[in-house]
């Protein structure tokens, strides 16, 4: 598990942002994988309460009294970060975790304009043509994706164009999709590589978009 760095003394008068119901991950030591869970409630300068997490029979040896744990979630456009200890289970009659209240949190902004590798597998509706493609990269702005030039598929794409893209983000049930703008196209023989600008972003393509950046976010 890595160690926070740069983090920041929390301000104990005036706490620090989650809400009830949140969703946060848990990098837990000797846990080679993140989990999920969803925040209860604090009682604050002592305790917080978290569900247990989803894959509970994965890690259920991982939680232990004293062993530590990185807890990391959403708040408002930033991404918030920071280590704790296990107090206690719960199994009954509540399954829940407790949590040593934080002494320090790390907060970072999702970054607008980093490109970020991806691979993420969708379809584009443009021009009364519907085709796959893949995103290769993708910012909290917009993304570029690459397809297969065929006669079946769009060949005649300008700067300002709209278009419709569906994304299968990792860990969403379904795809959701955004409409957008060229901004830019390159090609390389039969492979046409699109860049272009979210526009009118829904509030679900916004979530499941904000936490792939946030999946990806680097805390070292």
């Amino acid at each position: 598990m890595r160690e926070l760095e740069g983090i920041l003394e929390l301000n104990k008068s005036q706490g620090f942002y989650i809400g009830i119901g949140t969703e946060i991950y848990l990098e837990i030591e000797g846990v080679t994988f993140s989990v999920t869970s969803i925040f209860i409630g604090l009682l604050k300068d002592e305790f917080m309460i978290v569900t247990l997490p989803k894959r509970y029979k994965s890690v259920k040896n991982k939680l232990f009294p004293t062993n530590k744990m990185v807890v990391k979630y959403l708040y408002d456009g930033s991404v918030y970060a920071f280590q704790t200890s296990i107090i206690e289970v719960f199994t009954n009659p509540i399954r829940m975790l407790a949590i040593e209240y934080p002494k320090v949190v790390q907060q970072r902004e999702l970054r607008l304009v980093k490109r970020n590798k991806v691979v993420i597998p969708g379809r584009i509706e443009a021009k009364k043509t519907e085709f796959s493609m893949v995103v290769y990269d993708i910012t909290k702005k917009g993304c570029s994706f690459k397809y297969l030039d065929q006669k079946s598929h769009i060949n005649s794409l300008r700067g300002g164009d709209l278009l419709r893209i569906y994304c299968q983000f990792p860990g969403v049930a379904k795809e959701v999709g955004v409409m957008a703008s060229v901004r830019n196209i390159r090609r390389d023989k039969d492979i046409l590589s699109v860049g272009v600008e979210f526009q009118n972003i829904t509030k679900t393509f916004l979530t499941s978009l904000r936490n792939l950046l946030y999946s990806i976010e680097d805390f070292s």
